[in-house]
């Protein structure tokens, strides 16, 4: 049986039972129940739904917050880091004091490095210039 085929039977199965789900007597339907409990239960249902779905949301989330935390960050020298904060420097969206790169100690060179670096992942806002 192919794919299109087991599909277009079950549609059409589901559209029948909708057809007569729609056709009975409302009494028929509840078998009993007041409509109140029935759509008071579905609510419960959703509101459980709903719950689960975001606890599955959530941990998901912390899942990827755990993996991209993870991620290695990559190395990269001091020369590195100089050269793209003099090419940075030129960029007229950053304002970094007039400084001798050469001058200015590593670790320094690479705090800068990696602070510029975290301004360039961020999605550019609408605002005052960075």
């Amino acid at each position: 049986m192919n794919e299109k085929s087991h599909e277009e039977k079950l549609t059409r199965l589901l559209d029948n039972f909708f057809d007569e789900l729609q056709a009975m007597p409302d009494k028929e339907v509840l078998a009993g129940e007041s409509a109140d409990a029935v759509r008071a239960r579905a609510a419960e249902r959703l509101a459980r739904a709903a719950q689960e779905a975001g606890r599955r949301r959530m941990a998901a989330a912390r899942i990827q917050a755990v993996h991209v935390n993870q991620a290695p960050a990559r190395a990269v020298s001091v020369q590195e880091a100089r050269e793209y904060i003099a090419r940075v420097v030129q960029d007229r969206r950053y304002t970094l004091a007039a400084r001798q790169l050469e001058e200015m100690p590593e670790p320094e060179i690479l705090r800068l490095y990696e602070q510029l670096r975290e301004l360039d992942d961020q999605p550019d806002e609408p605002g005052p210039a960075r």
